[in-house]
């Protein structure tokens, strides 16, 4: 091999191992860019899901400790409710401080109640005030109660058979207990001011409702034997009336 046809083949080696190296370099470079635009996406999923949390989460008072409430649309798991506790009819109406109002259902939010890392799920239902049988809400009012389970299709909670069919839009009889600046729930060393995230709240979900449905009157008739065949709201109302003013 002559040196000139050498030295050409080696210009020509150095001319493909460049042009191998400028690939690599692209190739590196484009894998570089990729990279960047993962852990940008990456960055702002992280930075969106902040944002998200903190628009969602309501704010609670000095009186709330080691908890956080945030709105949800679906709860992670399963719960179940505790044992009702049985109660006469006139119990029903003078163990527990409530106001009785009827209204619509103007909106449910969904809820997701972190005691020091111990969730529980809920609801609040704002609820627009349209006769007033006990307390001191007024006709107008737009109340926000607290749900003893979340409202969504196929999610069934024990003991919460009347909340659960709740829907916006639905109209009904409600006896919510009335929350003072004393109304506290404290678990897994945290306490809530319920208060804080709402007007007022059911005992239960099964006995402090009535409610219109497209299938009929719902409430629990086991609990009220006397009216257990009513089939309006209007039965509902009179036999309130009764009950108050005894």
């Amino acid at each position: 091999m002559s040196p000139k046809k050498f030295s050409g083949d080696q210009s020509e080696i150095d001319n493909k191992y460049a042009d191998e190296m400028n690939r690599c370099k692209k190739g590196s470079k484009k894998h570089s860019w990729i990279a960047a635009v993962v852990c940008l996406a990456l960055i702002v999923a992280a930075a969106v899901s902040v944002i998200d949390w903190a628009q969602n989460q309501i704010k609670l008072s000095d009186r709330s400790s080691n908890v956080t409430v945030r709105y949800i649309s679906t709860p992670s798991f399963m719960q179940s409710s505790s044992q009702l506790v049985e109660l006469t009819e006139e119990e029903l109406f003078t163990s527990c401080d409530t106001v009785i109002f009827r209204g619509r259902i103007l909106n449910i939010s969904n809820i997701e109640i972190s005691f020091n890392g111990d969730k529980d799920y809920g609801a609040i239902a704002e609820i627009e005030v349209e006769t007033v049988y006990r307390g001191s809400c007024d006709i107008g009012d737009t109340v926000s109660v607290l749900l003893p389970c979340p409202i969504m299709e196929d999610y069934w909670v024990e003991d919460t058979g009347t909340v659960s069919v709740m829907q916006a839009s639905m109209t009904g009889i409600f006896m919510p207990m009335i929350y003072t600046d004393t109304s506290m729930h404290l678990q897994n060393g945290a306490k809530l001011a319920l208060k804080d995230i709402a007007d007022y709240g059911f005992g239960d979900g099964e006995r402090f409702a009535f409610l219109v449905t497209k299938n009929g009157l719902v409430f629990d008739r086991r609990s009220y034997e006397s009216i257990s065949d009513a089939a309006t709201l209007d039965e509902i109302e009179n036999y309130i009336l009764n009950m108050i003013n005894r």
